[in-house]
């Protein structure tokens, strides 16, 4: 009798201390350009056309375990633009593309994100060009401890023409592969 009361304390005292999914607090990471980076690529014809990467990144990124309040935000400064190739840098942010002046910046806004063990989808709105669109991004956590940083990379596509881009034969094509990736604090 006195080893049922036991155990009957120690699964109660159990109870008691631990966190369950429901009662934990949304976790809430920092994203910056120190230790995250956003980049794309666009094919042309099966073959790489262009690559860049944008250095100025911020935003932040919130991981509620049980789910309804893990949303992300990012914003990006679009004159920041670095190509594989330095010569496409004043092109792709001139007027007849991303329009840098017009358009100083891109952001995502996640309205849902639904969470899968090690890996989420992000159902939310790019805003790129003076254009808002869906966007769905597959985040994928490479390490993300309760209470520590977080590791992850993250991946979309889109399309030129819905953001009022140019595309065609000579411009490159109209796909657009989106990355993001880092280590959040």
């Amino acid at each position: 009798m006195a080893a049922k009361r036991s155990i009957g304390w120690v699964l109660l005292l159990m109870a008691a201390t631990s966190v369950g999914p429901a009662t934990r607090a949304a976790e809430r990471y920092r994203l910056d350009s120190t230790n995250t980076q956003v980049s794309f690529e666009i094919h042309h014809l099966g073959f790489q056309w262009v690559s860049a990467r944008f250095p100025d990144i911020a935003g932040e990124f919130v991981l509620d375990r049980s789910g309804p309040q893990s949303r992300v935000d990012v914003t990006v400064g679009i004159a920041t633009l670095q190509c594989s190739e330095p010569r496409w840098n004043d092109r792709l942010t001139s007027p007849a593309w991303l329009d840098a002046a017009r358009f100083p910046q891109m952001s995502y806004h996640s309205g849902h994100i639904e969470l899968e063990r090690s890996q989420a989808m992000a159902d939310g709105e790019l805003t790129l060009h003076g254009v808002t669109r869906p966007v769905m991004l597959t985040v994928t956590f490479l390490d993300c401890p309760t209470g520590g940083d977080c590791q992850f990379a993250a991946r979309g596509r889109i399309r030129r023409s819905e953001f009022g881009l140019p595309h065609g034969f000579w411009s490159g094509g109209d796909q657009v592969e989106i990355a993001i990736s880092g280590t959040t604090h």
